[in-house]
This record gives C-alpha cells, structure tokens and sequence, in this order.
C-alpha cells in the first residue's frame, strides 16, 4: 500500500538539511542559505512529484547543472566529463588555466 505524499513544507526541507549535515545529496558540498538549493530527485518534468519523498537540498549550481535529468544520468555525464578531461590533460599536458570572460 502506498502512503500519502508528504507536503514539502519549510519545517521539512529544514529538517531534510540537517539529516544531510549540511552538505549537498549530489556532491557533498557545504551548503549555505545562499548555496542550498531544492532538487527533485527524478526531475518533475520526467514525471516526478513535488513531495518530500522525491526532493533532496543540493547546492545551486549542482541543480543547474543536473536540470532535468536523473540522478543516473547526471552522475554518468560527470563521469563522461572526467573521464575526457583526465584523458585529455595527459594526451596534452596539462592544461592551461581558463582565460577569464569579459
């Protein structure tokens, strides 16, 4: 039987950051009131719904970059981009730092 879903309530996602010690549920980061961020775990418009079972605090620019994907095909992209960046810097020596946009 399933049970009702829990409404995502200030209170609850205050305590949902205090059970996840104040570090990001994707990256373990530390999070702060400016760097906290809500993320559904499977993404609503993937047909995820807007209750506490389905939600976890990350950080912000974790959130923008996952967008609307799964949990499962964020961490295989990261695991992509290591994957190329690591292969890339030893191919190529390192590389050099990133020039500032203006």
């Amino acid at each position: 039987m399933m049970s009702e879903p829990t409404t995502v309530t200030a209170k609850r996602l205050m305590q949902l950051i205090e059970t996840q010690g104040y570090r990001c549920a994707l990256s373990g980061r530390p999070l702060t009131p400016e760097t906290a961020s809500i993320d559904h775990i499977v993404p609503v418009a993937r047909g995820g719904t807007h209750d506490m079972s389905n939600v976890w605090i990350v950080d912000h620019r974790v959130n923008l970059a996952k967008g609307v994907m799964t949990t499962e095909e964020f961490v295989a992209m990261c695991r992509e981009v290591v994957e190329y960046q690591n292969g890339k810097s030893q191919r190529h020596g390192a590389p050099d730092a990133p020039k500032e946009i203006i």
